[in-house]
Protein backbone atom coordinates (compact mmCIF):
# COMPACT_ATOMS: atom_id res chain seq x y z
CA UNK A 1 0.00 0.00 0.00
CA UNK A 2 0.96 3.60 -0.47
CA UNK A 3 0.39 5.27 2.91
CA UNK A 4 0.61 8.86 4.13
CA UNK A 5 1.26 9.41 7.83
CA UNK A 6 0.57 12.99 8.87
CA UNK A 7 1.43 14.57 12.22
CA UNK A 8 0.53 18.16 13.07
CA UNK A 9 3.43 19.09 15.32
CA UNK A 10 7.21 19.39 15.14
CA UNK A 11 7.98 18.36 18.72
CA UNK A 12 9.42 14.98 19.70
CA UNK A 13 6.70 13.67 22.01
CA UNK A 14 5.34 10.28 23.05
CA UNK A 15 2.67 10.27 20.30
CA UNK A 16 5.24 11.53 17.78
CA UNK A 17 7.56 8.63 18.60
CA UNK A 18 4.74 6.12 18.23
CA UNK A 19 3.64 7.61 14.91
CA UNK A 20 7.18 7.51 13.53
CA UNK A 21 7.84 3.98 14.83
CA UNK A 22 4.66 2.79 13.10
CA UNK A 23 5.71 4.41 9.83
CA UNK A 24 9.20 2.91 10.05
CA UNK A 25 7.91 -0.60 10.74
CA UNK A 26 5.39 -0.39 7.87
CA UNK A 27 8.14 0.75 5.54
CA UNK A 28 10.25 -2.25 6.59
CA UNK A 29 7.25 -4.47 5.85
CA UNK A 30 7.38 -3.32 2.23
CA UNK A 31 4.81 -0.53 2.12
CA UNK A 32 5.51 2.81 0.45
CA UNK A 33 5.31 5.24 3.36
CA UNK A 34 5.37 9.04 3.31
CA UNK A 35 5.66 10.88 6.62
CA UNK A 36 4.56 14.53 6.88
CA UNK A 37 5.08 16.73 9.94
CA UNK A 38 5.63 20.36 10.83
CA UNK A 39 9.05 21.90 10.23
CA UNK A 40 10.89 22.61 13.49
CA UNK A 41 12.23 26.05 14.41
CA UNK A 42 15.93 26.50 13.66
CA UNK A 43 16.91 26.52 17.34
CA UNK A 44 15.04 23.32 18.28
CA UNK A 45 17.42 20.88 20.08
CA UNK A 46 15.36 17.85 18.99
CA UNK A 47 12.39 17.39 16.69
CA UNK A 48 10.18 14.83 15.00
CA UNK A 49 11.69 15.71 11.61
CA UNK A 50 15.22 15.08 12.89
CA UNK A 51 14.16 11.77 14.43
CA UNK A 52 12.54 10.74 11.14
CA UNK A 53 15.73 11.44 9.18
CA UNK A 54 17.74 9.45 11.75
CA UNK A 55 15.28 6.55 11.29
CA UNK A 56 15.75 6.59 7.52
CA UNK A 57 12.62 8.50 6.48
CA UNK A 58 12.90 11.90 4.80
CA UNK A 59 9.86 13.79 6.16
CA UNK A 60 7.66 16.12 4.17
CA UNK A 61 7.75 19.49 5.99
CA UNK A 62 6.20 21.69 3.30
CA UNK A 63 2.90 22.17 5.17
CA UNK A 64 2.29 24.34 8.22
CA UNK A 65 0.71 21.47 10.17
CA UNK A 66 0.08 23.48 13.31
CA UNK A 67 -0.77 21.52 16.42
CA UNK A 68 -3.76 23.81 17.05
CA UNK A 69 -6.35 25.30 14.70
CA UNK A 70 -5.13 28.30 12.68
CA UNK A 71 -7.62 29.54 10.08
CA UNK A 72 -5.13 30.92 7.56
CA UNK A 73 -2.63 28.05 7.77
CA UNK A 74 -5.35 25.43 7.87
CA UNK A 75 -7.08 26.71 4.74
CA UNK A 76 -3.76 26.80 2.90
CA UNK A 77 -2.85 23.30 4.11
CA UNK A 78 -6.19 21.81 3.04
CA UNK A 79 -5.89 22.91 -0.57
CA UNK A 80 -2.17 22.11 -0.80
CA UNK A 81 -2.82 18.71 0.75
CA UNK A 82 -5.57 18.03 -1.79
CA UNK A 83 -3.06 18.60 -4.60
CA UNK A 84 -0.44 16.50 -2.80
CA UNK A 85 -2.90 13.63 -2.32
CA UNK A 86 -4.04 13.68 -5.93
CA UNK A 87 -0.46 13.56 -7.22
CA UNK A 88 0.62 10.95 -4.69
CA UNK A 89 -2.24 8.52 -5.39
CA UNK A 90 -2.23 7.32 -1.79
CA UNK A 91 -4.20 4.25 -0.79
CA UNK A 92 -4.72 5.41 2.80
CA UNK A 93 -4.04 8.31 5.19
CA UNK A 94 -3.10 7.72 8.82
CA UNK A 95 -3.64 10.76 11.06
CA UNK A 96 -2.45 11.15 14.64
CA UNK A 97 -3.60 14.49 16.08
CA UNK A 98 -6.85 16.43 16.03
CA UNK A 99 -5.69 19.14 13.64
CA UNK A 100 -4.01 16.86 11.10
CA UNK A 101 -7.14 14.70 11.19
CA UNK A 102 -9.22 17.78 10.33
CA UNK A 103 -6.88 18.88 7.53
CA UNK A 104 -6.59 15.43 5.96
CA UNK A 105 -10.32 14.89 6.32
CA UNK A 106 -11.25 18.00 4.37
CA UNK A 107 -8.49 17.47 1.76
CA UNK A 108 -9.43 13.82 1.16
CA UNK A 109 -13.13 14.62 0.85
CA UNK A 110 -12.35 17.16 -1.88
CA UNK A 111 -10.98 14.39 -4.11
CA UNK A 112 -13.07 12.09 -6.29
CA UNK A 113 -12.69 8.54 -5.09
CA UNK A 114 -12.16 9.40 -1.45
CA UNK A 115 -9.03 8.14 0.30
CA UNK A 116 -9.82 6.24 3.52
CA UNK A 117 -8.63 7.84 6.76
CA UNK A 118 -7.40 6.03 9.86
CA UNK A 119 -6.86 7.95 13.11
CA UNK A 120 -4.90 6.94 16.19
CA UNK A 121 -6.26 8.45 19.41
CA UNK A 122 -3.57 8.79 22.09
CA UNK A 123 -5.89 9.68 24.98
CA UNK A 124 -5.82 6.97 27.63
CA UNK A 125 -9.25 7.61 29.15
CA UNK A 126 -11.37 9.05 26.33
CA UNK A 127 -11.73 12.14 24.19
CA UNK A 128 -13.61 15.34 24.91
CA UNK A 129 -17.20 15.53 23.73
CA UNK A 130 -16.97 18.43 21.27
CA UNK A 131 -18.63 19.28 17.97
CA UNK A 132 -15.25 19.08 16.23
CA UNK A 133 -14.63 15.54 17.49
CA UNK A 134 -18.17 14.55 16.55
CA UNK A 135 -17.58 15.86 13.01
CA UNK A 136 -14.23 14.11 12.70
CA UNK A 137 -15.46 10.74 13.94
CA UNK A 138 -18.75 10.72 12.05
CA UNK A 139 -17.68 12.17 8.69
CA UNK A 140 -13.89 11.89 8.40
CA UNK A 141 -12.92 8.56 9.95
CA UNK A 142 -12.94 5.16 8.26
CA UNK A 143 -11.01 3.42 11.02
CA UNK A 144 -10.12 4.48 14.56
CA UNK A 145 -7.28 3.09 16.67
CA UNK A 146 -7.24 3.65 20.44
CA UNK A 147 -4.52 2.83 22.94
CA UNK A 148 -6.83 1.72 25.76
CA UNK A 149 -10.01 -0.27 26.26
CA UNK A 150 -11.52 2.55 28.34
CA UNK A 151 -11.11 5.03 25.46
CA UNK A 152 -12.57 2.52 23.01
CA UNK A 153 -15.64 2.06 25.23
CA UNK A 154 -16.04 5.81 25.77
CA UNK A 155 -15.91 6.58 22.05
CA UNK A 156 -18.37 3.81 21.14
CA UNK A 157 -20.74 5.04 23.85
CA UNK A 158 -20.56 8.81 23.40
CA UNK A 159 -19.96 9.02 19.66
CA UNK A 160 -21.84 5.93 18.51
CA UNK A 161 -18.87 4.65 16.53
CA UNK A 162 -19.60 1.00 15.62
CA UNK A 163 -17.32 -1.66 17.08
CA UNK A 164 -16.27 -2.83 13.61
CA UNK A 165 -14.64 0.57 12.93
CA UNK A 166 -12.61 0.89 16.14
CA UNK A 167 -9.65 -1.15 17.38
CA UNK A 168 -7.45 -1.11 20.47
CA UNK A 169 -3.72 -1.45 19.74
CA UNK A 170 -1.01 -1.34 22.39
CA UNK A 171 1.54 1.46 22.22
CA UNK A 172 4.75 -0.51 21.66
CA UNK A 173 8.27 -0.13 23.03
CA UNK A 174 11.52 -0.75 21.18
CA UNK A 175 12.30 -3.98 23.01
CA UNK A 176 15.72 -4.27 21.39
CA UNK A 177 16.64 -0.89 22.85
CA UNK A 178 15.03 -1.54 26.25
CA UNK A 179 16.51 -4.99 26.72
CA UNK A 180 17.62 -5.70 30.31
CA UNK A 181 20.32 -8.06 29.06
CA UNK A 182 21.81 -5.37 26.81
CA UNK A 183 21.54 -2.33 29.12
CA UNK A 184 24.04 -1.77 31.92
CA UNK A 185 22.96 0.53 34.72
CA UNK A 186 25.07 3.56 35.56
CA UNK A 187 24.79 3.36 39.36
CA UNK A 188 28.47 4.21 39.82
CA UNK A 189 27.81 7.58 38.20
CA UNK A 190 25.42 8.37 41.05
CA UNK A 191 27.61 6.81 43.77
CA UNK A 192 25.24 3.92 44.20
CA UNK A 193 26.26 0.32 44.83
CA UNK A 194 24.58 -2.73 43.37
CA UNK A 195 23.34 -3.56 46.88
CA UNK A 196 21.45 -0.29 47.29
CA UNK A 197 17.66 -0.39 46.93
CA UNK A 198 16.74 2.41 44.57
CA UNK A 199 13.31 3.68 43.60
CA UNK A 200 12.57 6.36 41.07
CA UNK A 201 10.12 8.41 39.09
CA UNK A 202 10.35 9.60 35.48
CA UNK A 203 8.30 12.76 35.04
CA UNK A 204 8.47 16.42 34.29
CA UNK A 205 8.57 18.13 37.67
CA UNK A 206 5.28 20.02 37.64
CA UNK A 207 2.75 20.80 40.34
CA UNK A 208 0.00 18.60 38.91
CA UNK A 209 2.30 15.53 38.89
CA UNK A 210 1.68 15.13 42.67
CA UNK A 211 5.25 15.45 43.89
CA UNK A 212 3.87 16.54 47.26
CA UNK A 213 2.30 13.10 47.70
CA UNK A 214 5.56 11.44 46.64
CA UNK A 215 7.73 13.42 49.08
CA UNK A 216 5.36 12.83 51.99
CA UNK A 217 5.35 9.10 51.24
CA UNK A 218 9.15 9.00 51.06
CA UNK A 219 9.39 10.80 54.39
CA UNK A 220 7.26 8.03 55.95
CA UNK A 221 9.33 5.26 54.34
CA UNK A 222 12.68 6.77 55.29
CA UNK A 223 11.78 6.71 58.96
CA UNK A 224 11.58 2.91 58.64
CA UNK A 225 14.18 2.33 55.93
CA UNK A 226 16.66 5.26 56.00
CA UNK A 227 19.05 3.69 53.45
CA UNK A 228 16.54 3.89 50.56
CA UNK A 229 17.66 6.05 47.63
CA UNK A 230 15.18 7.62 45.23
CA UNK A 231 15.91 9.08 41.79
CA UNK A 232 13.86 11.91 40.28
CA UNK A 233 14.51 11.64 36.55
CA UNK A 234 13.22 14.76 34.83
CA UNK A 235 13.31 18.52 34.83
CA UNK A 236 10.95 21.40 35.45
CA UNK A 237 11.13 25.16 35.69
CA UNK A 238 9.74 25.04 39.25
CA UNK A 239 11.77 22.08 40.50
CA UNK A 240 13.25 24.09 43.38
CA UNK A 241 9.81 25.10 44.64
CA UNK A 242 8.11 21.75 43.99
CA UNK A 243 10.74 19.20 45.02
CA UNK A 244 14.15 20.43 46.17
CA UNK A 245 13.19 22.95 48.88
CA UNK A 246 10.34 20.79 50.31
CA UNK A 247 12.65 17.76 50.48
CA UNK A 248 15.24 19.81 52.34
CA UNK A 249 12.60 21.02 54.79
CA UNK A 250 11.47 17.41 55.38
CA UNK A 251 15.06 16.28 55.93
CA UNK A 252 14.97 13.72 53.09
CA UNK A 253 17.08 15.61 50.53
CA UNK A 254 20.21 13.43 51.11
CA UNK A 255 18.25 10.36 49.96
CA UNK A 256 17.09 11.96 46.71
CA UNK A 257 19.05 11.99 43.47
CA UNK A 258 17.96 14.65 40.98
CA UNK A 259 19.31 13.46 37.64
CA UNK A 260 17.78 16.17 35.46
CA UNK A 261 16.56 15.42 31.95
CA UNK A 262 18.11 12.32 30.42
CA UNK A 263 18.49 11.62 26.71
CA UNK A 264 21.58 9.66 25.67
CA UNK A 265 21.88 7.67 28.91
CA UNK A 266 18.17 7.46 29.78
CA UNK A 267 18.07 3.65 29.52
CA UNK A 268 21.12 3.25 31.74
CA UNK A 269 19.66 5.64 34.33
CA UNK A 270 16.27 3.88 34.26
CA UNK A 271 18.07 0.54 34.70
CA UNK A 272 19.38 1.78 38.07
CA UNK A 273 15.91 1.36 39.58
CA UNK A 274 14.63 -1.55 41.63
CA UNK A 275 11.10 -0.16 41.29
CA UNK A 276 9.40 2.76 39.60
CA UNK A 277 6.64 5.10 40.79
CA UNK A 278 4.17 6.74 38.40
CA UNK A 279 1.36 8.89 39.80
CA UNK A 280 -0.16 11.04 37.04
CA UNK A 281 -0.12 10.56 33.25
CA UNK A 282 1.38 13.62 31.59
CA UNK A 283 0.95 14.88 28.04
CA UNK A 284 1.67 11.33 26.83
CA UNK A 285 -1.51 9.50 27.80
CA UNK A 286 0.10 6.21 26.79
CA UNK A 287 2.45 6.43 29.81
CA UNK A 288 5.48 5.46 27.74
CA UNK A 289 7.87 5.69 30.71
CA UNK A 290 5.89 2.94 32.48
CA UNK A 291 6.08 0.65 29.45
CA UNK A 292 9.83 1.24 29.10
CA UNK A 293 10.43 0.40 32.76
CA UNK A 294 8.42 -2.81 32.38
CA UNK A 295 10.49 -3.73 29.32
CA UNK A 296 13.58 -3.52 31.56
CA UNK A 297 11.94 -5.83 34.11
CA UNK A 298 11.22 -3.09 36.65
CA UNK A 299 8.02 -3.38 38.74
CA UNK A 300 5.81 -0.28 38.87
CA UNK A 301 3.82 1.36 41.65
CA UNK A 302 1.12 3.26 39.79
CA UNK A 303 -1.81 5.42 40.79
CA UNK A 304 -5.33 4.33 39.96
CA UNK A 305 -5.54 7.03 37.29
CA UNK A 306 -5.96 7.15 33.54
CA UNK A 307 -5.05 3.95 31.76
CA UNK A 308 -2.40 2.96 34.31
CA UNK A 309 -4.50 0.05 35.69
CA UNK A 310 -4.73 -1.30 32.13
CA UNK A 311 -0.94 -1.31 31.77
CA UNK A 312 0.02 -2.54 35.23
CA UNK A 313 -2.02 -5.39 36.69
CA UNK A 314 -2.24 -4.99 40.46
CA UNK A 315 -0.16 -7.53 42.41
CA UNK A 316 1.26 -8.94 39.19
CA UNK A 317 3.49 -6.40 37.37
CA UNK A 318 3.38 -3.97 40.25
CA UNK A 319 0.96 -2.30 42.64
CA UNK A 320 -2.01 -0.04 41.85
CA UNK A 321 -2.84 2.42 44.63
CA UNK A 322 -5.13 5.30 45.48
CA UNK A 323 -2.42 7.93 45.57
CA UNK A 324 -2.43 9.17 49.13
CA UNK A 325 0.93 9.43 50.94
CA UNK A 326 0.22 6.58 53.34
CA UNK A 327 -0.88 4.26 50.51
CA UNK A 328 2.20 5.05 48.45
CA UNK A 329 4.43 4.57 51.51
CA UNK A 330 2.89 1.14 52.18
CA UNK A 331 3.43 0.11 48.54
CA UNK A 332 7.06 1.26 48.58
CA UNK A 333 7.71 -0.62 51.83
CA UNK A 334 6.16 -3.76 50.36
CA UNK A 335 8.70 -3.75 47.53
CA UNK A 336 11.59 -2.62 49.72
CA UNK A 337 11.07 -5.32 52.35
CA UNK A 338 10.22 -8.18 49.99
CA UNK A 339 12.90 -8.76 47.35
CA UNK A 340 11.15 -11.94 46.21
CA UNK A 341 7.92 -10.07 45.45
CA UNK A 342 9.90 -7.30 43.78
CA UNK A 343 11.76 -9.73 41.54
CA UNK A 344 8.64 -11.72 40.65
CA UNK A 345 6.74 -8.57 39.69
CA UNK A 346 9.73 -7.39 37.65
CA UNK A 347 9.77 -10.71 35.76
CA UNK A 348 6.03 -10.48 35.15
CA UNK A 349 6.46 -6.92 33.86
CA UNK A 350 9.19 -8.07 31.48
CA UNK A 351 7.05 -10.93 30.16
CA UNK A 352 4.09 -8.62 29.61
CA UNK A 353 6.23 -6.11 27.75
CA UNK A 354 7.62 -8.82 25.48
CA UNK A 355 4.17 -10.22 24.84
CA UNK A 356 2.20 -7.01 24.30
CA UNK A 357 4.58 -4.10 23.61
CA UNK A 358 6.55 -5.48 20.67
CA UNK A 359 6.94 -3.00 17.79
CA UNK A 360 6.69 -5.53 14.98
CA UNK A 361 3.64 -7.25 16.48
CA UNK A 362 1.72 -4.01 16.89
CA UNK A 363 2.71 -2.80 13.41
CA UNK A 364 1.27 -6.01 11.94
CA UNK A 365 -2.00 -5.31 13.78
CA UNK A 366 -2.11 -1.84 12.24
CA UNK A 367 -1.38 -3.33 8.81
CA UNK A 368 -4.37 -5.67 9.29
CA UNK A 369 -6.54 -2.69 10.27
CA UNK A 370 -5.55 -0.93 7.05
CA UNK A 371 -6.60 -3.97 5.05
CA UNK A 372 -9.92 -4.17 6.87
CA UNK A 373 -10.60 -0.45 6.29
CA UNK A 374 -9.72 -0.79 2.60
CA UNK A 375 -12.18 -3.71 2.20
CA UNK A 376 -15.03 -1.58 3.53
Amino acid sequence: MKILHIFSNWKWTGPAEHALNTAVMLKRAGHEVTFACAAPPAEAPESLAAAAIKAGIIPVTAFALNKHFNLSDNCSDVFRLRTFLKKGKFDLIHTHMTNDHLLAGFAARLIKGEIPIVRTCYDGTGIRRTLKNRLLLSAMTDGLITISDSTRRQIMSHYSVPAKRIWKVHVPVDLARFNPQAVENCRAQYRLSNDDIVGGIVARVQKHRRFGVLLEALAIVLREFPQLKFMIIGRGTHIEEIAIKPSMKMGIRPNLIFTGYKAEDFRETLACLNFKVFLVPGSDGACRAVREAMALGIPVIAANRGMLPEIVENNREGLIIEDRPENLADAIMTLVENPGIRQAMGQNALEKARGEFDLETQAKKIEQIYQEVKRH
